[in-house]
Formats: C-alpha cells, sequence, structure tokens
C-alpha cells in the first residue's frame, strides 16, 4: 500500500549537543528517511536517553471535505519538501462534563491525600473543571490530523536494514474514543524514553516506540444507516488499522522489526487492540501485530442503528443530512463534537465503536467466544483494583434511576437484561455485603465488574486460560 525505499543519513561532519540541553533541534544533526511518498526528518534528538524523534509522519490523506466520515486513505506522495513534523497535530475532541469533573479528584488522590471513598464521592460531586478547559481544548486541533510519531534510539537506527530489527511497541491513547492524542491526554505527556530505556535493560539495544492519532467522537464514530450507506462505520479504528499497516511497511526503515510488532492501548486503546485481534472475525490474515497488551480494555460494540446519537448530532450543528455535515466548516464541525459529547450524561461517551458487519462483524462478546478472532496472537491484559470509581453518576438515588442508568452505561441490553442486573445480580441490598452500600457505590461496581472485568475475564476465557494478566 504504500512504497519505501532506502533512507538517508543527513548528518553534518560536526554534530554535538550543548551542555545545556539534553534536546537537540538542529537539523544538520538531524537524520532523515526516505518512505517512498515522503522524505521525512527527525524532529529532535534526546542525548540523553539517546533516541530520536520522527514527529508528524502522515499515515493517511486529510480526512477532510469528501472524505470526512469515511474510510482512511493512504497518502498522496509529495516529495517536494523534507518533512519534519513541527505542527503540532491532534484531531478534533471533547470530554464529557462529567469525566472532566472526575479528573479533578484524581489529581488530589494521586499525591498524599488518604482516600476515603466518602470524600472521593464528596469531592466528585462538588467538583468542577477550570474554567475554559472544554471551551479551548480544540485550539491546535484539526481534522487533518492521521499523524504518528516514531521514537528510536540512535544506535539502532544506524543499523536499519542491515539486520532482523528490534520489537516494535506501538501505542494507541485511550479516552472513550472521544478525546486524547498521540502526544498523550488530556494534556500533552507521552514521553516513552523510560520505556525505551527499561527494554534497553534487557536486549541492550531497546524498541522502536510508535504514538498513533486517529479520528475520535462524531468524527470517527458518528454512526447510522446514512453513515453506513455513503461513508465509514468505525472510521477512527479504521484509521488505527491503517497506521498498523504503515508500520508493517516501513518501521524497518527506522529499524524496527515488523514481525514483533506489539499493540499497546488503555482503557478506550486497550479495547480497541482487541478489537484489532478479532477484526473482520479472524478472516483478514495474519494481524498487522504479534502481542497485545491491553490495559483496562473496554469491549462493547453497540448495533448500527444508533440514530438518536447521529441525529443529535445533525441538530447540533444545525444540518439535515450526512451530505450537508460533509459541507461544514472545520470550525463548526469541532464545536457541535464538543457540544453533544461535552453534555453526554454520566458514564456515556456518546460515539463509540459499533458492529458494522466488517471490521466489527458482530458483538465482542460472541466473537471471542466463538473463536472469531487471531490465535496467533500473544496477549497480556491488566485491570485496576476499582476501575468503576468515577464510572457513576451522583445523581442516581432511585431504583428507578438505577435502572435508567444501566440502560445508558452498558451498552446493548435488554429490558430484561436491566431487570435481571438490578434485582438479581445486583440487588438493592446496601449493607456492605454484595461489595456496595449505597447506589453510588453500586453504580461503581457494576460498572467495574460489568464492562473492563467482563472483558478481561472473556479475553482469558477465549484464549483458554493462554493469555497474561496483571493488575
Amino acid at each position: 500500500m504504500f512504497m519505501s525505499s532506502h533512507f538517508l543519513w543527513g548528518l553534518a561532519l560536526l554534530c554535538h549537543t550543548s551542555s545545556a540541553a539534553s534536546i537537540s533541534t538542529n537539523t544538520s544533526c538531524l537524520p532523515v528517511v526516505d518512505l517512498g511518498y515522503t522524505i521525512h526528518q527527525a524532529i529532535s534528538y534526546n542525548s540523553t536517553a539517546g533516541n530520536y524523534k520522527f514527529s508528524n509522519i502522515r499515515f493517511a490523506q486529510a480526512p477532510t471535505g469528501d472524505l470526512r466520515f469515511r474510510a482512511p486513505l493512504p497518502p498522496l506522495i509529495d516529495r517536494s519538501v523534507v518533512q519534519n513534523g513541527q505542527e503540532y497535530r491532534a484531531c478534533p475532541q471533547a470530554i464529557p462534563r462529567w469525566q472532566a469533573n472526575a479528573y479533578i479528584p484524581i489529581g488530589k488522590y494521586s499525591g498524599l491525600a488518604p482516600f476515603t471513598m466518602e470524600s472521593w464521592k464528596q469531592d466528585i460531586a462538588n467538583s468542577n473543571p477550570p474554567p475554559g478547559l472544554l471551551e479551548t481544548m480544540n485550539d491546535n486541533t484539526s481534522e487533518d490530523c492521521l499523524f504518528l510519531d516514531v521514537h528510536v534510539p540512535k544506535k539502532v537506527f544506524k543499523k536499519a536494514g542491515s539486520g532482523k530489527g528490534v520489537p516494535v511497541l506501538a501505542w494507541i491513547h485511550g479516552g472513550g474514543f472521544a478525546f486524547g492524542s498521540k502526544s498523550g491526554h488530556p494534556t500533552p505527556y507521552m514521553n516513552p524514553d523510560g520505556i525505551i530505556f527499561e527494554a534497553q535493560k534487557i536486549n541492550d539495544e531497546g524498541l522502536v516506540f510508535v504514538a498513533i492519532n486517529y479520528r475520535l467522537g462524531a468524527l470517527g464514530f458518528l454512526a447510522s444507516p446514512e453513515v453506513e450507506a455513503d461513508g465509514a462505520l468505525n472510521a477512527g479504528l479504521l484509521d488505527q488499522r491503517l497506521a498498523l499497516e504503515w508500520i508493517q511497511e516501513n518501521i524497518h526503515l527506522f529499524g524496527g522489526d515488523p514481525d514483533r510488532v506489539t499493540l499497546l492501548g488503555e482503557s478506550g486503546g486497550g479495547g480497541a487492540a482487541l478489537y484489532h485481534m478479532a477484526a473482520y472475525g479472524g478472516h483478514d490474515g495474519q494481524s498487522p501485530f504479534s502481542q497485545v497488551i491491553a490495559q483496562s480494555p473496554v469491549l462493547a460494540p453497540r448495533g448500527v442503528a444508533r440514530n438518536g446519537s447521529y441525529s443529535g448530532f445533525l441538530e447540533t450543528l444545525g444540518v439535515s443530512s450526512l451530505a450537508q455535515a460533509r459541507q461544514a466548516s472545520e470550525r463548526d464541525i469541532i464545536r457541535a463534537n464538543e457540544a453533544q459529547i461535552g453534555a453526554a450524561p454520566p458514564t456515556t461517551y456518546i460515539h463509540s465503536v459499533v458492529t458494522d458487519g466488517l471490521i466489527i462483524p458482530g458483538e465482542s462478546a460472541d466473537m471471542f467466544n466463538n473463536g472469531q478472532f487471531d490465535h496467533h496472537v500473544k496477549v497480556l491484559a491488566a485491570y485496576n483494583s476499582f476501575e468503576g470509581a468515577f464510572f457513576y453518576d451522583p445523581a442516581i438515588t432511585t431504583e428507578a434511576g438505577f435502572r435508567s442508568w444501566i440502560g445508558r452505561s452498558i451498552t446493548g441490553l435488554s429490558s430484561r437484561d436491566i431487570e435481571e442486573l438490578a434485582n438479581e445480580i445486583y440487588p438493592p441490598i446496601f449493607d456492605g455485603s454484595l461489595g456496595y452500600d449505597d447506589q453510588a457505590t453500586r453504580q461503581m461496581v457494576l460498572y467495574s465488574e460489568g464492562t473492563i472485568d467482563c472483558s478481561f475475564l472473556l479475553i482469558n476465557q477465549a484464549l483458554n486460560g493462554t493469555s497474561f494478566a496483571c493488575e
């Protein structure tokens, strides 16, 4: 799919980094890779870690104009200039206000503050995101965002093409398929130098680290019969898949081994990694990776006919058809996505992965239980001790409210399923014997066990106990 050829070194005779700084951006000292369709130069060299960073390598055409809401296309050939990825690249995104509220006390308890459930619930109830946080998160985002970063040790890069190559770690960020980027979420912090350093303790050379952007929210996961007929369901997943194919065809130019790619994801990213393991029902040949590390994965694809989310987005955008949505300005489409997701009810994200009959041919539980996945992939699944701590609605105080919360938070349930959960599995017994003592902790336990813990168990059962686990 992608052309590739020899890599070029653009080193000057005298390249050095001053003792006052560990990051060099002297372009005369930074190497260049010829990818066939483009020529890309590293943007920096960390002399302390010994790693190059190649920033914002395009792996797909800009999904704008008529390509909005469609499957990604390989990039066009552009060899007119040497690219170096100086621009900040992140996809348009939005954080539900309920989750923004939850992030505030997370910071408090990540420090020295003693944790109690009562203080946690009180802090969540009283939390408010800083003024302007939700309104300014897209100040530097763009629909033209399908780029990836490659971090590689200098000594690995220098040997590219001369041997088998080193392992590759490809990272898919989390964020409920609504927010985040290859640079981290909700604010940029991703620095894989520590991971590479730890890998070097094992094999001396380390690994090549790749971080991927993909479309989010309505731009990546808008779902309806209209989108299915004249677009692509799960466009964000297809973005990820194209990036993984890019790795297969190009990572050897950086010193990586395409036969030793591990897919790493957390939360939504962990779920995405498992979706790719079961992509196309396991009938698409060998996966473009050999291992998966899924941290706190969530597997919950919904049916295709999510007209409420689709029609709600069009209404927020002020249009009446998919064609008109494609014609909307970038600013308007971003603001509509912000508004719709920002107002999402607690523990929901509005737009997410759906069953589409193609890359996600069926419900995830059915696919894994029926063996419809790539059995050659090794899996390490991880989870936290109490995943559901902020996945609850403080306003829920009644049985009717609890049932309503189940219906909107645990996707694809029938009325009978909801009644069984509320009456038999998580009955209104608040003496602590079932792990909860009020409606808040009841929601936390159900969400933790019913989504993340169940996904964790599902994978282990599907692999007949051969998967690896950690907490």
